[in-house]
């Protein structure tokens, strides 16, 4: 079933939805050593194609804020759908609440851990040269402040440009927006369709808590309205209405759910 955008989707989209621009950034920690670049392609008789890299900072905390800006990111990704711009992602107004405390939870613990790095950074500096023996470089350590100023994880919201001369803007978003959440819960339906089928292969708890997460957010995902990806929630909610454990437990409803996914993917063309 091929998906169709209704007419209305713009309209839908102006009010239904918000831009939610995501930002983040930290200290570069691996850097690019000149000197032993140009060594190790002297040694192998070559110009430019060895690159010799430095992680001229380990620290847990820094590993930490990567961590977080990572899950983040993807609990960004999560309650979103792509605009036209590549970037710019369409947030539900229904779920800005949920996104904003979301972001803010995870902002409260990437200042701690930066905070925790930058305590400790002028120490780090200045064992740098022992620890990293020939492979120091000043100039990979730079000044406080201005480490300070390397580190961002923030979101900012707009409004969805009016209709008029971003008509096509916001056709294309609708379209974008309707084949992310397609292709969300094609991903979820077949990771089903596959394991279930065997009735041996082990599977995690995650395989139908995936499907139920996205068919929980599916209704206000569907900023454009689109009827198909409607019809589809409709039906998959059926077969994520188990536990787990019943998918273990009974072979007959394991085979059933798995088949179901299987006709789902391939009635919705997925």
């Amino acid at each position: 079933m091929k998906t169709k955008t209704t007419t209305t989707a713009p309209s839908l989209i102006v009010r239904k939805a918000v831009i939610a621009s995501f930002t983040s950034s930290q200290w570069r920690t691996v850097r690019r050593h000149a000197a032993e670049t140009k060594a190790e392609n002297a040694r192998h008789g070559l110009t430019d194609e060895a690159r010799v890299d430095v992680k001229v900072c380990n620290d847990p905390a820094l590993e930490e804020a990567a961590r977080i800006i990572t899950a983040a990111r993807a609990d960004h990704y999560r309650l979103t759908v792509p605009a036209a711009d590549r970037g710019m992602r369409l947030l539900p107004g229904a779920r800005q609440l949920e996104h904003a405390d979301t972001l803010q939870a995870h902002g409260v613990k990437f200042q701690a851990a930066v905070a925790q790095f930058l305590a400790r950074y002028e120490t780090l500096r200045a064992d740098a040269p022992a620890r990293l023996n020939g492979l120091y470089i000043a100039s990979h350590w730079p000044d406080l402040d201005r480490v300070r100023g390397s580190f961002a994880l923030s979101c900012r919201y707009l409004p969805v440009p009016a209709l008029g001369q971003w008509d096509e803007w916001i056709a294309e978003s609708a379209s974008n927006a309707t084949e992310e959440i397609r292709t969300r819960i094609g991903e979820a339906l077949r990771a089903a369709a596959e394991k279930l089928a065997d009735p041996k292969a082990i599977f995690r708890d995650s395989l139908v808590g995936n499907l139920v997460d996205i068919l929980n957010l599916a209704d206000d995902l569907n900023i454009a309205g689109d009827p198909a990806v409607a019809d589809l929630v409709a039906q998959a909610k059926a077969l994520a209405n188990v536990e787990p454990d019943q998918l273990r437990e009974d072979k007959t409803l394991r085979a059933t759910t798995a088949a179901r996914a299987a006709d789902l993917c391939s009635l919705f063309s997925l």
